[in-house]
């Protein structure tokens, strides 16, 4: 036993220390710029109003129906618009919601889950995406929803 606890000392003396370089991990380290999970429920914020007023658009021209508060909103944004028109301040804070803040829902959680370091020893960009599907469906709902008002608009002014 003592000849076994001799050699586990001389092995032990022998290992070699691993070498750690204390500026390579520097450059690996990440800020991530965002919380995932505030900018989802930011993002979530941001895309009831637009989602409401596309489904009251859908239920009440498409459908025909009258749906509870989708239709509320639909009918309340319509008749602020026809009221006050281009000099009521809350009219172009309703348009900015429905227009930005689809946008803004996009960036917010784009910025959450997409990553790029510059590795300048190799003159590399190296991106990196994170897998929060929460996130994702944001992105896209909200990518969509942008693109109905924004196909809108053109045609509507065409």
């Amino acid at each position: 036993m003592n000849i076994e606890k001799d050699n586990l000392e001389e092995m032990m003396e022998n290992l070699e220390l691993p070498d750690v370089e204390v500026a390579q991990h520097q450059k690996e380290f990440r800020l991530t710029l965002l919380n995932t999970k505030k900018s989802a429920i930011t993002g979530a914020i941001l895309l009831v109003l637009p989602l409401l007023f596309l489904s009251g658009v859908i239920l009440k021209h498409y459908l025909h129906l009258d749906f509870g508060i989708f239709t509320a909103v639909y009918n309340w944004i319509g008749r602020m618009d026809r009221q006050y028109g281009d000099s009521s301040i809350l009219n172009w804070v309703i348009r900015t919601l429905l227009t930005l803040g689809p946008l803004t829902a996009i960036g917010l959680n784009l910025l959450s889950v997409i990553h790029f370091r510059i590795e300048k020893a190799q003159k590399e960009i190296v991106f990196s995406i994170k897998l929060k599907w929460l996130n994702w469906l944001i992105i896209f709902l909200c990518a969509a929803i942008f693109v109905v008002f924004f196909l809108y608009l053109i045609v509507e002014n065409a």
